[in-house]
């Protein structure tokens, strides 16, 4: 790959983590007004563009040594032959102490196949395991703050937590906070959604005047502020109709950047930097990039782990996983495993009518009369 060709593949990969996740993090908010308003009435950001990481207690136990690549797997794909990523957004805002993850997302692509599959946790799961041993028993939305907190590596953490629960392996994490997601949508010009009936939540502050926001049955065009609304309304339905919501503007979000060329790529990128911790890998920016460009999106399998058929209330709001249903769901929905498979080879490019490849010879000519 060229080096200009490098940099524009480096710029997608991230930008398409940046709105990949980035629509998964447009949270909810807490009983009240859902969105801050100015003396104009229009929404405004009240949080950085990424939220502090958690101080470290004194008494947290040293951070796990990470275990080293088995020999023949992919540093990338591990073991299993798929690429599994974790998926993270923050609530943080300045007035609600806590670096809550309320949207957690995994999402799962065989690169040979482009076959791809994705669930979401929902935030009131209780009794998630942990890394190594035990559960948590707080909601599992403040697992990242705790890991961090207890052991100074949260993201590590919660891939191994998240590995333990699901069997499965889990290579690499997106994190991002909400403040970033009105200037991706904007710099991407809005993103089309489609309902498969309509929704309408009646006590959604859209301004200080103005409850209830709603969107018809079909395809509606969304700007950023609609954009925010729509994954952060929950009480149109509940907190599962609210994570599928978020499942639709990521696919929504993935299918537009898609299409916008390279001429958007500088602003999109330089949103990205300031919005987006992960741990992607820039050096194989060409694979993934093609990757993200190839998925058929229109067959993604996803689903949300709630009630009744993932998950039994435990009290309250509270819900407890049926891990042996998530993982059945997982074997059977994930792009199946290939033992230490790799990355597809390159296709060789097509050579010009008559112009034969660098040190190939000639067929000899049939003999005449042959």
């Amino acid at each position: 790959m060229s080096a200009p060709s490098r940099v524009l593949a480096g710029a997608g990969l991230a930008i398409g983590a940046a709105l990949f996740v980035g629509f998964v993090t447009i949270l909810a908010g807490s009983a009240g007004p859902q969105v801050a308003v100015g003396p104009s009435g229009e929404p405004v950001d009240t949080a950085p563009p990424l939220p502090p990481t958690p101080s470290r207690r004194p008494d947290a136990s040293p951070t796990p040594t990470p275990s080293p690549t088995p020999r023949g797997a992919d540093p990338l794909l591990g073991t299993d032959g798929r690429l599994t990523v974790l998926l993270l957004g923050s609530d943080y805002r300045p007035s609600h102490p806590g670096n809550r993850t309320d949207a957690i997302m995994i999402v799962s692509i065989d690169p040979t196949t482009g076959r791809s599959a994705a669930f979401s946790i929902p935030r009131d799961t209780t009794n998630f395991p942990l890394p190594e041993s035990g559960r948590y028993r707080g909601k599992v939305n403040a697992l990242l703050n705790h890991l961090e907190q207890t052991t100074g590596d949260g993201y590590g953490g919660m891939k191994r937590a998240v590995a333990r629960a699901f069997d499965i392996e889990v290579d690499r994490f997106v994190f991002i906070g909400f403040a970033g997601v009105k200037q991706l949508v904007a710099a991407v010009g809005g993103v089309d959604v489609t309902l498969e009936k309509a929704y309408y939540d009646p006590y959604y502050w859209v301004t200080s005047r103005r409850q209830g926001w709603g969107l018809p049955k079909g395809t509606s065009h969304l700007g950023p502020n609609d954009a925010l609304i729509f994954a952060r309304s929950r009480k149109g339905d509940n907190d599962f109709g609210r994570a599928r919501r978020q499942q639709i503007l990521v696919m929504a979000a993935l299918k537009k950047v898609r299409t916008l060329g390279p001429t958007k790529l500088p602003k999109l990128l330089a949103i990205a930097d300031r919005t987006v911790r992960t741990d992607l890998p820039l050096e194989r920016a060409d694979e993934l990039f093609e990757l993200f460009s190839t998925t058929d999106l229109a067959t993604v399998r996803r689903t949300v782990f709630g009630p009744r058929t993932f998950a039994s209330g435990t009290a309250g709001s509270s819900f407890a996983l049926k891990l042996d249903v998530c993982r059945a769901w997982i074997r059977k929905n994930f792009p199946p495993v290939r033992p230490l498979g790799a990355w597809p080879e390159p296709s060789p490019a097509a050579s010009p009518e008559g112009v034969l490849p660098e040190g190939a010879s000639p067929e000899p000519s049939p003999a005449p009369g042959g």
